[in-house]
This record gives structure tokens, sequence and C-alpha cells, in this order.
């Protein structure tokens, strides 16, 4: 999406050479002359090369005017290898004062100029070196108070907006009536926090394919005055504050100017800010004023972002503990449970269902945090959504108008599948409870979804699973719970796994049996068994059952026996959580 690069520029050889001093007199390096300008120093005095293994190597003479006489200049041993190091040093520009009455051979010097890319000018006799430095550091200093002078006027300006607690909306209003162009503040993954147009009614996708795409080269552009710039786009100048230039190719078909700087907290990135520049190319006069607004803009924008983001936890802590509180079935009273069920616009007399998603199988990253708010926009306006991350689960509180549509249940879970795949890039389990009615139903739902999740990883679910699905386990809750349920599975399992000893697991042979509907063969594929090793496990398993395997009662109560113990072991783990000490 970006085309270019460019970087702000001050004083430059080019505006320089405009006074009536050095006008007229340059005798080579063309391609230069928009290296910036910021001190004058005689040749004699230069620093010398610190060399190539030094940090500030190559970049040690960045917007020095090297004053020199024409006779050191032309005697130089090789005038080639001069400039070329001078240029390699990024010094600005080489000034060449001959003596009065001689007329020294500049050809070997313009060549090497034009060689090096380094502007050389020819001063008159009369141009001593104190008169050129207090010149080169009178334009400077002037170029720097016009900018310190405009900046203060826009701090102002937007630190007015900023107090006011107008919010970044305002902010940014603010930035584009100074700019004259349209304003984008993204937050640190490219979304886009506020906007103000300007001359252009995009749609909101288009803005937002903008953004991102602005906020993706802001993260490579170099920072102002990095020599690993000079790899890309030659003859760089210093910048400010970290603001970039880039030419950028609209979403609509439009070339557009973007100045951008970054929103930074502590040198932690918080986002970015941009002023989009639709005349192409803009006027330098025009991208200084932008450069010093994205600039002055970005620490105000960062602090209203810190501002509204502490404003944002303190609400989704008081929203996470309502939740906990409700699916918990935590409320001291029913006017406890009612005051906040009207803050959080929860309706105590519809139908609700719980949906859990384990966030430790989807790895850690950063979009997690942001599921919470993405779930609670997922459904629009249809009615109460509310999520929250506890511990290591994503739990979700949706309201539904009719109890009985189960089929939009499920069309949810499928969403809220998809929405966490593609927010996290890995796999998800979703697990829902049955849908009931007001606080009490919505504790009841959680644990029913609870439990269907701890199943999904003992027996073989989609990857969007009801309780209700597992009519199964539904059935035998209430025996799995009781002292009798529980009798009775131990009763049937133990003898299986008494009689294992160093032949392998009778149960898993009994419950494969019984999977393939008592066929044989198609339970030694199953376990990659010897048919007769089939067979004869089926014979020992029948003596330590003292029941025969094969006939159905047999096999029917081995498979309840399972189906409770495993239900069991589930809720086991879960009572703590479950039913949580008072």
């Amino acid at each position: 999406m970006a085309q270019g690069v460019m970087h702000k520029r001050g004083l430059t050889v080019e505006s320089l050479l405009a006074e009536p001093v050095l006008c007229g007199r340059l005798l080579g390096g063309k391609a230069g002359l928009r290296r910036p300008v910021t001190w004058c120093l005689p040749l004699a005095e230069l620093p010398p090369d610190p060399g190539p293994q030094q940090p500030l190597a190559g970049a040690d003479l960045a917007g020095i005017a090297v004053y020199g006489t024409a006779a050191e200049l032309v005697s130089a041993t090789d005038c080639r290898r001069l400039l070329a190091g001078l240029a390699a040093r990024r010094a600005a520009v080489v000034l060449a004062r001959p003596r009065p009455g001689t007329e020294p051979d500049f050809g070997p010097l313009m060549r090497a100029a034009d060689s090096a890319g380094l502007p050389l000018v020819r001063l008159a006799p009369e141009a001593d070196y104190h008169r050129v430095s207090r010149l080169v550091a009178v334009k400077a200093i002037a170029d720097t108070a016009h900018v310190l002078e405009y900046s203060v006027r826009v701090h102002r300006t937007l630190g007015e907006v900023f107090a006011a607690g107008s919010g970044l909306p305002a902010l940014a209003w603010s930035m584009a009536t100074l700019s004259g162009g349209s304003v984008l503040i993204m937050d640190q993954n490219g979304e886009l926090l506020a906007r103000a147009e300007r001359g252009r009614a995009a749609s909101d996708a288009e803005w937002r394919e903008l953004a991102e795409a602005v906020h993706e080269r802001q993260r490579y552009a170099p920072e102002p005055g990095d020599d690993t710039a000079a790899d890309h786009v030659p003859d760089l100048g210093h910048g400010h504050a970290g603001a970039h230039d880039l030419v950028a190719a609209a979403p609509w078909g439009e070339r557009l100017h973007v100045v951008t700087a970054p929103v930074r907290v502590a040198g932690e990135p918080y986002g970015t800010v941009a002023v989009v520049e639709p005349v192409l190319p803009p006027g330098e006069h025009a991208l200084a004023q932008h450069r010093v607004i994205v600039e002055q803009g970005a620490p105000l924008v960062a602090s209203e972002i810190l501002r509204q983001r502490s404003v944002t936890e303190a609400e989704e802590r008081s929203r996470d503990d309502f939740l906990d509180t409700l699916v918990h079935g935590r409320f001291t009273d029913v006017h406890e449970l009612q005051a906040r069920s009207r803050h959080y616009r929860f309706d105590t007399e519809a139908a609700h269902a719980v949906y859990v998603v384990p966030m430790q199988a989807v790895g850690p990253t950063a979009r997690v945090q942001s599921l919470p708010r993405a779930v609670g926009a997922l459904r629009g306006p249809a009615g109460f959504t509310m999520a929250a991350l506890m511990g290591q689960l994503l739990v979700v509180v949706a309201e539904f108008g009719d109890p009985g549509e189960k089929a939009e249940l499920r069309r949810f879970g499928r969403q809220l599948h998809q929405l966490v795949a593609d927010r996290t890039g890995g796999a998800a389990q979703v697990a829902y409870g049955r849908m009931a009615l007001g606080a009490a139903g919505v504790a009841a739902g959680y644990r029913e979804a609870r439990i269907a999740l701890e199943l999904s990883g003992r027996v073989p679910v989609p990857e969007v699973c009801g309780y209700e699905e597992l009519r199964v386990f539904a059935a035998v809750e209430e025996a799995a719970n009781s002292a009798q349920g529980r009798e009775f599975a131990a009763e049937v399992l133990e003898p299986l796994r008494r009689a294992d000893g160093q032949t392998g697991n009778l149960e898993e042979v009994v419950l494969a049996y019984i999977a393939e509907s008592g066929n044989l063969n198609a339970a030694a594929r199953r376990l990659q068994l010897h048919r007769n090793t089939m067979l004869y496990k089926l014979e020992r398993a029948s003596r330590a059952l003292q029941m025969d395997v094969r006939s159905a009662e047999t096999q029917f109560t081995v498979w309840l026996a399972h189906r409770i113990e495993t239900l069991n072991d589930s809720l086991r783990v879960l009572q703590a959580e479950l039913s949580p000490p008072a």
C-alpha cells in the first residue's frame, strides 16, 4: 500500500542557496540539495573519521556545512576520496572559498562532488567563515523558532480540547481543523479508534482498511535520523519526534500523502496518529505543519487512551464481577440482584443460556483480552450479551427470546466458535447449557456448560456441544450424584479392572465390543487385536463379571456403569468451583 517514504526537513542546502551570498554558486552535487543544514564547521576542525566500527560512523557530520578554502580542497591528495568520505559521514554541503585574485581548478572537485552526491558551493572571496557560519546559524535558529512557535500554538489548542475531556473524536476533529486534512487515530493493533473526515466521504470499511495499512507501514518506518534508512531513500532529513511521511494508495483508488506519528507511553506502542493530505504532491509548508500537528497530538492522544483505558478497565472489572456473581449464584439478596441487573440491563425474567470456551487451548495472545468486547457486539441489538474472562475460561451469557429456540442456541454457539478461532488463530471448544429463566437459570446453565466442557475432554463431542446433546449423561446425572449410583458403577467395573493383570485393559475391550454393537471382528480392528485374542479377552471379562458379555443386558449394564462413572469423575473435578465454600 505504501509507495514511498520521506522525512521532515527544516533548513536545507536548497533553501540556503537562495541567500544572496550563495545564490548561483553551486558547482556540483545537485543530487544532495535536499540535505538538511544545522551548523557550519571549518574543514580543519572536523573530528577525525570514527571508522566503520563506531556507533556514529557514517552519521557524525549529519547536517554540518563543511567550510574550507579552495586551496586546501583542490590540493587534497585524493579529492574524490575526501568528498566521498564527507558524504558517507552525512555532511550537508562543502563550501569552498577561493583566495582573492586566484582562480583554482575546480574540475576534479566538481566531478568528485557529483559522484558523491554532495553539494559543492563556490563562495565569493569576501564570504569568510564568520560571515557564512553566522548566516547558517541565523537561518537554522529562525527555522527552529518558527517551528517551536507553531508547536506551542498547536499544543495549546489541542491541550484545551484534551482538558475538556471530550475524548478522541474531539481531538481528531481539532487536528483535522488545524491541518485541513482528514485525521485517523489507531490503537496498537491498527484498529481505528477515531477519525475526522474532510473532503472525502469514504465508507467505514474503506477508512478501516486505510487505517490498518497505514498502521502496518508505520511499524516498519525507520526512525528519523536512522542510518538504515539511507539504504532506501537517499539524502534523508532529521525529522522530529518520530514523524513519518507515507505516499499511500487509498482503498478507493486515490493516492494520498499521509503524515504519521507513533503514540507511545513510556516507550511502549499504544497506537498511531495520521493526517491524510489529499493533495499530491503536498506543499512543504503544509507538510511541516502536519508533522508538528501529529507530533503534538500524539502525546495527548496517548494520555486520552490511558484515561479511557483506565475507565474501561474499571467498567470491565465491575462487569466481570457481576457476571462471576451471576453464574455462581452468589448474590446476597434479591435487592442487590435487582439493582445490579438494572445497571447492566439484565432481564431477570428472560431466558438465558451460558457458553464457556477454554482459553488455554488457543495459546497466549494479546487478542484474547479483546474477546469479551468482541463477543458483546457479536449479536448486536438482538438481546443482552455479556462476556468475561474468568481464569482460563471465556464465559458468555446470552439472552434469547424463546426458550424453545434450540436452533438459535446452536447458531450462536457456532458464531462464537468462529469468532474465537479467528481472533486467536487456533482451535476452540465451545460448550453451552440449556436455556433457563432468570438469574437462577443462569447459574444452572453455567453448571451444565461446565459439565459439558469437562465431558468434552473425556468423550468424543463436536467443537460446539450443548449439555442437552449429551442426553445420556444428562439422564444419569442424578444417579451419578447418588451413593447408590456410585456403588453400582464400582460393582460393575471393578471386577474388570481387577482381572486386567498382564493381559491388557478388559474394561476397554468390553467398551469397544459394545461400541461396535457386539461385532467381534470390528471391535478387534478398533483395538488392533487378533480375533482370537479378542475372543479370549471377552471370555475372561465374562468370567470376571459373572455375566455373559455377549448378552444385551450385560452390555447395557457395563455401558451404563461407565457413563455414570465418567459423569461422576467430571462432577468431582468441578465440585470445588460449582459448589464454592460459603
